[in-house]
């Protein structure tokens, strides 16, 4: 293995940092977080399916867009991020424009929904056979999302 390869988390570490995030559920089956892109985060975000909304449209992530989001982690100021988790995978949100002011200003102001957004998709196969016990467990202990969150 080479030292680039051993500075990545695979998606079982992943599934440990998702443990700990500040989750509200959305029906019974869809945990949503507002955290960081740190590093956890940043990691899988390379090689899994990226979509810009609205449109639905399939991209190639850029690698400047991955630039970004470490340089503002080492600045100190990690970029902001939603997390959803389903029975499917977990879906990284973000926007690449504005990104600082993700995802309250259109959760405040509805007419900026429609500002260009993107999608991580990592499916849940890659987590292993603990995924669905440990989404099953944290949509159990948590509180509903507030209304101003929209669904996911």
């Amino acid at each position: 293995m080479t030292e680039a390869e051993g500075t990545f988390i695979d998606c079982g570490q992943f599934l440990e940092f998702l443990k700990t995030q500040p989750w509200c559920k959305q029906g019974n089956d869809v945990l949503v977080a507002v955290t960081r892109a740190t590093p956890e985060v940043v990691d899988m975000m390379r090689d899994n399916e990226l979509k810009v909304f609205p449109g639905n449209m399939l991209v190639k992530m850029q690698k400047s867009t991955l630039h970004n989001f470490n340089k503002a982690n080492e600045d100190g100021e990690p970029l902001p991020v939603v997390l959803v988790w389903k029975t499917a995978g977990v879906e990284i949100w973000y926007r690449r424009h504005n990104p600082t002011e993700f995802p309250y200003d259109a959760w405040k102001n509805q007419s900026l929904q429609i500002l260009e957004r993107d999608r991580i998709f990592v499916p849940s196969e890659k987590f292993g056979t603990d995924y669905a016990n440990s989404l099953i467990e944290i949509v159990e202990r948590v509180k509903e999302c507030p209304s101003m969150i929209p669904p996911h």
